[in-house]
């Protein structure tokens, strides 16, 4: 019986781990990420700008190549920006944020 709640402790421990991270991505605002970590080089010339025309050529390669590439880092651009404290997901939505434009057009 003590193994039983044990077990049934720990399932529920995760799950509740799981609803929380869940809520909070939901929460993420690509564009407070982006202005803080990404602007000053994307912005600046130093790379693609938001709404620039060579958006559409990248985002032929799929969502999952945009995210590994901001979140690996790709030629000049650092790893998550440079801040190696984002997560996942906060990468992903600066990303998002950075392609709507072109998504639009």
């Amino acid at each position: 019986m003590r193994l039983h709640f044990t077990s049934l402790m720990a399932a529920t421990t995760l799950m509740a781990g799981l609803v929380t991270t869940t809520a909070h991505a939901d929460d993420i605002n690509g564009q407070r990420i982006y202005d803080g970590n990404c602007a000053g080089c994307h912005d600046g010339g130093r790379g693609p700008q938001r709404g620039a025309n060579g958006w559409k050529v990248r985002l032929k390669a799929g969502d999952e190549t945009l995210y590994d590439h901001a979140i690996e880092g790709i030629g000049g651009m650092p790893a998550r920006g440079g801040n190696e404290a984002l997560s996942d997901e906060e990468v992903e939505a600066a990303v998002d944020y950075l392609v709507a434009p072109a998504r639009d057009r």
